[in-house]
């Protein structure tokens, strides 16, 4: 029934309380949006999480939305802004996370402040107990990756796995350490 609306048409229906509406737009932009985060993410469950969030959003919003211009052009812009938002707030959680296992294969140089040890002793341990939480395959890859730093396709041959697992166990554990790490963003 709703197929045959206009994203706008949809839009003012979902306003007046139409899960359908919702539904329909769901539908219409999904893969296309999921496609979209994936060029830039090469992830396709953090491609997911993204729109899904975008989605869940106006969801949230939908008896107050306004859309200036058309809903193809909002959803576009909300998802890319979505986008470039995780890659900052995630980047910088990969950052720290990285300079804790930096400092476990390199000897500290001595130019650190205590309240940076204490806060990279913090972080260590709260690195090492998140590790210890993960699946067992996804707790080897993120090891061989991160710490032993192995390619891909090196720890493809060594767990006898596809490059496309390896890249989805990087991805969860990664997603599971940032939400482990929170505090520390």
């Amino acid at each position: 029934m709703y197929k045959k609306f206009t994203d706008e048409e949809l839009v003012e229906l979902l306003r007046q309380g139409k899960d359908k509406a919702f539904d329909e737009l769901y539908f219409r932009y999904r893969d296309v949006l999921v496609r979209f985060v994936y060029v830039r993410m090469k992830s396709v469950p953090v491609s997911e999480e993204i729109v899904q969030e975008v989605f869940t959003t106006i969801w949230e919003r939908r008896k107050s939305l306004v859309i200036q211009k058309k809903f193809s052009a909002y959803i576009y812009t909300s998802v890319r802004y979505t986008t470039l938002d995780y890659i900052k707030l995630h980047t910088l959680t990969d950052q720290y996370i990285r300079e804790v296992i930096d400092r476990n294969t390199n000897d500290c140089d001595g130019s650190n402040t205590t309240e940076d040890s204490i806060y990279y002793e913090e972080l260590q341990e709260a690195v090492d107990k998140a590790a210890l939480l993960l699946p067992k395959k996804s707790k080897e890859v993120f090891i061989l990756s991160r710490i032993k730093h192995y390619t891909n396709k090196e720890i493809a041959e060594e767990l006898n796995v596809s490059h496309e697992t390896v890249k989805y166990h990087i991805a969860y554990a990664l997603k599971f350490m940032r939400n482990y790490l929170g505090e520390f963003n």
